[in-house]
């Protein structure tokens, strides 16, 4: 008796939960390969067009070293027989996915926050919002020194740059509503010291945040003594690898200073570090 074992079931990937159409796919395919061993890339791309595997394209568009063209899209969504409603969240997808500028990429992750249920809905309804102004991470951090006060009055006088009664009542809700802090007997508890943000998201939400950081170091340069506060600016030339090795040095940096930061039981201050690193020649 010959048996043959039936490959294992994995369970068809939600489209709506993804923030990266590459990701879909490939997952897409790993679950085809689960239902037929037959299936293949090779497969896959004769369902989208006969010359798709031959030149080499659907292994560049799934290692993002080329874009999904217009044309392409609609051969995808029938090749993966989407459904109408999932064909608009994978174009909406490709489309943000692709997008070349930050506002381009604001539309388009609006667009796809409108799906009931996606996960780009979760993601604009929390580190989005949380990331919208400069005092509520600021505001966030003020727990961590002070679980004892509740007044927004008060509250509002430790604040540096000056921020209104209304603004830190506007913070306070928005943490409850995040879960980012507890009601304590007196005041209020961070309830995470660190917020991960999605890889997806980070360079989506990053602009407008850092802009405000980025503002207000200048205006910090006239309001705060020079004891309390530390700028240095470096300008040099570097290579491509020197480049890459001094990104991968800073992120390492930036461990470093969570240790610190985790370690430290005696805070009685809020600081904010900026850091920048852009080029001023022009690179291709």
């Amino acid at each position: 008796m010959t048996i043959i074992e039936k490959p294992m079931d994995i369970e068809r990937p939600n489209i709506f939960l993804y923030l990266n159409y590459r990701e879909f796919i490939k997952d897409f395919c790993r679950h085809q390969k689960s239902l037929s061993r037959s299936f293949s890339l090779r497969v896959f791309s004769g369902k989208i067009s006969p010359t798709l595997f031959t030149s080499g394209l659907l292994y560049a568009i799934l290692k993002g070293k080329r874009n999904m063209s217009s044309a392409l899209r609609p051969k995808f969504v029938r090749a993966m027989q989407l459904k109408p409603r999932e064909n608009q969240y994978f174009d909406f997808l490709v489309q943000f996915n692709q997008a070349k500028d930050m506002e381009g990429k604001n539309h388009y992750f609006l667009q796809l926050s409108q799906f009931r249920g996606s996960r780009a809905k979760i993601l604009s309804e929390s580190q989005y919002k949380f990331f919208a102004n400069w005092y509520y991470p600021v505001i966030w951090n003020y727990f961590e020194l002070n679980q004892t006060e509740s007044n927004p009055c008060e509250i509002a006088k430790f604040i540096q740059p000056s921020c209104t009664i209304a603004q830190v009542e506007e913070a306070i809700q928005l943490l409850l509503n995040l879960k980012l802090i507890k009601k304590m007997a007196n005041g209020y508890a961070v309830t995470d010291k660190h917020i991960a943000t999605e890889p997806e998201f980070r360079g989506f939400a990053a602009k407008h945040y850092n802009l405000q950081f980025i503002q207000m170091a200048g205006t910090m340069l006239d309001t705060v003594p020079p004891a309390f506060r530390q700028y240095n600016t470096l300008v040099f030339s570097t290579s491509k690898k020197g480049f890459e090795a001094m990104k991968d040095r800073i992120v390492s940096f930036q461990e470093e200073l969570k240790e610190i930061i985790d370690q430290d039981r005696e805070t009685d201050r809020i600081y904010t570090l900026s850091m920048q690193l852009y080029p001023n020649t022009k690179v291709e």
